[in-house]
C-alpha cells in the first residue's frame, strides 16, 4: 500500500503538466486508502461467505434431496412387490369366478 501511494507522486506530477493544477498527496489520503481497502477487503469477505453459506445450503438440500429420492425408490419397490401380489391374487380370483360362472351356466342349462 504504500508502494501504490508513493506512486501516487509520478501520477501527480503527470498531472500537474497535462491540467496545471495541483495534486497534492496527504498522510490523511493515505489513511483513507487504508480505510478504503479495509472497507474493500471486508465487503468481499462478506460476499465470500455469503457464497459459502448459500453453497452449503445447496449441498444440504441436494443431500437430503437424494436421500429422500432413495427412500421413495425403496417404497417403490415394496410396493410394486405388493402389486405383484395383488395381481396374482385377482387373477386367482377371476379364474374361480370364471370356474364358477360357467357351473352356474350349466346349472341354468340343466334347470
Amino acid at each position: 500500500m504504500a508502494n501504490v501511494h508513493l506512486s501516487i507522486d509520478d501520477a501527480n506530477n503527470e498531472f500537474k503538466l497535462r491540467e496545471r493544477r495541483f495534486n497534492y498527496t496527504t498522510p490523511t489520503s493515505f489513511l483513507e486508502l487504508i480505510q478504503f481497502y479495509s472497507k474493500l477487503l471486508n465487503e468481499k469477505q462478506g460476499a465470500i461467505v455469503d457464497s459459502i453459506a448459500r453453497l452449503e445450503r445447496g449441498l444440504s438440500t441436494m443431500t437430503e434431496t437424494t436421500n429422500k429420492v432413495d427412500m421413495l425408490k425403496e417404497k417403490l419397490v415394496l410396493t410394486m412387490e405388493n402389486v405383484r401380489i395383488e395381481e396374482k391374487n385377482t387373477d386367482e380370483l377371476i379364474q374361480v369366478v370364471n370356474k364358477e360362472a360357467e357351473e352356474a351356466e350349466i346349472e341354468q342349462a340343466i334347470a
